[in-house]
């Protein structure tokens, strides 16, 4: 899939769909979102755990490396988890 297949812009939302990121042949596993503005943000990924069928956000710890350093790892580290579905309106709610 070329990268277009995946996102699209309505209006001023950008919406990225993961296609069956689950299956080992898939080329997008989780979606990086940073911010260019005059407030510093830290990115956040995000992925889903089908396991505890939910989104999870990661954000890293680790921002400068050593020169050489050729793994760079960012500790990237779950802060949040939301859970699928989780706002559905049941019949309760109507």
């Amino acid at each position: 899939m070329d990268i277009e297949d995946y996102i699209e812009q309505h209006g001023e939302v950008l919406t990225v769909t993961l296609w069956y990121p689950r299956n080992d042949d898939s080329e997008v596993k989780a979606i990086e979102v940073d911010l260019m503005d005059v407030r510093a943000a830290d990115s956040i990924r995000v992925e889903y755990d089908y396991e505890r069928d939910g989104w999870v956000i990661k954000q890293a710890s680790v921002f400068e490396w050593e020169a050489g350093d050729e793994e760079c790892d960012a500790d990237w580290q779950e802060v949040a988890f939301i859970k699928s579905w989780g706002r559905e309106k049941g019949e309760s709610d109507e």
